[in-house]
């Protein structure tokens, strides 16, 4: 995900801040694309989240894999939000591809495919001109800009590759409390091993082109997000690990965002690579943790790049969902 919160509201010393200002400094150098390619594992967000058909989504866009593989569940909606614009660019490049190319160009797009990267005039950059004509004004011009990302691969291009690629091996030292975690991840990310995971299956791939339309993008953060939408309106909440960018309060805001939103039963994963997420106390009656169901998908997580899962079930006031009203669940077709 990408986010953060005003810089200005966090003291200069908080290690959250300084995170922040070297995620930054970090894109500055590498490039505008943070993450090309996801970190988390769509099975474990499926699982945790358990969409049903027709549900409305929320989650945050990063590089857009999750967002297409909320489309596989059939939703009304999926609302996919980020401060970054050009991980919305990226993003909608992806969306718009599922829309428009087939299985093996959406593959060759993205440097997925063998053989589909190169110097000039590679399988990926083929695909982009046969894209280039159905991309919106501001993405396509982002990325007739940046040929030469689409040309070395886009999955190689984020941030966090790039930065597992070139230092890795200087930061296995600083791996604190899980060394043999973060080694795994660093050549999952360094050498592709995690790729497949990040593109959808062939067999999936027919129906995400007919919702492709149904994933929406939305540029700011997810708590003014949240704010700007009704009471009851939210099914799902695949929050990443936006909480690791935010301090404690802002982190118990965004929850009671989350509690007003939410339709009766509406479930939440939230991740973190700090520490596990806690419910504040004013809100334990309304979110349910599933404790087991955290271990499980932890456990079965095929990238780990998380230390904690947070999966939650919102419930109403009297525990019955009378908390919404029917007009407002029925007003959601």
């Amino acid at each position: 995900m990408t986010t953060r919160a005003n810089p200005a509201a966090v003291p200069a010393h908080d290690p959250i801040a300084l995170s922040r200002r070297l995620y930054r400094r970090g894109n500055r150098l590498l490039g505008p694309i943070a993450f090309s390619a996801t970190l988390e594992d769509p099975r474990t967000v499926l699982q945790a989240l358990r969409v049903e058909p027709g549900q409305h989504v929320l989650c945050l866009a990063s590089a857009g894999d999750i967002g297409i593989a909320l489309l596989a569940t059939n939703p009304r909606r999926v609302t996919a939000v980020d401060l970054s614009l050009p991980q919305l660019h990226l993003t909608e490049l992806k969306r718009t591809a599922v829309a428009f190319l087939p299985h093996d160009g959406y593959l060759a797009l993205l440097g997925a495919s063998p053989g589909s990267r190169g110097r000039g005039g590679s399988p990926a950059t083929a695909a982009y001109q046969a894209l280039r004509p159905e991309l919106p004004d501001a993405v396509r011009q982002f990325w007739d800009g940046r040929l030469d990302m689409i040309d070395a691969g886009l999955l190689w291009q984020g941030a966090v590759s790039r930065l597992a690629t070139l230092a890795g091996p200087l930061w296995l030292p600083f791996a604190g409390a899980a060394p043999q975690r973060t080694a795994l991840l660093l050549r999952r990310v360094a050498d592709g091993a995690h790729r497949p995971l990040c593109c959808p299956a062939p067999v999936d791939y027919p129906g995400l082109a007919t919702r492709a339309d149904r994933l929406v993008l939305r540029h700011g953060d997810v708590r003014q997000r949240l704010r700007a939408e009704p009471a009851g309106g939210i099914d799902r909440f695949a929050l990443s690990n936006v909480a690791d960018w935010l301090t404690p309060a802002g982190w118990h805001a965004l929850l009671a965002e989350v509690v007003r939103t939410a339709a009766p039963g509406a479930r939440v994963l939230a991740c973190s690579r700090r520490r596990r997420l806690e419910v504040p106390s004013g809100l334990r009656e309304r979110l349910r943790p599933d404790r087991r169901l955290e271990r499980t998908l932890l456990g079965a997580d095929r990238i780990r790049y998380f230390r904690s899962l947070t999966v939650l079930t919102v419930q109403g006031r009297d525990s019955g969902g009378t908390d919404a009203t029917p007009s407002a669940r029925g007003a959601r077709t």
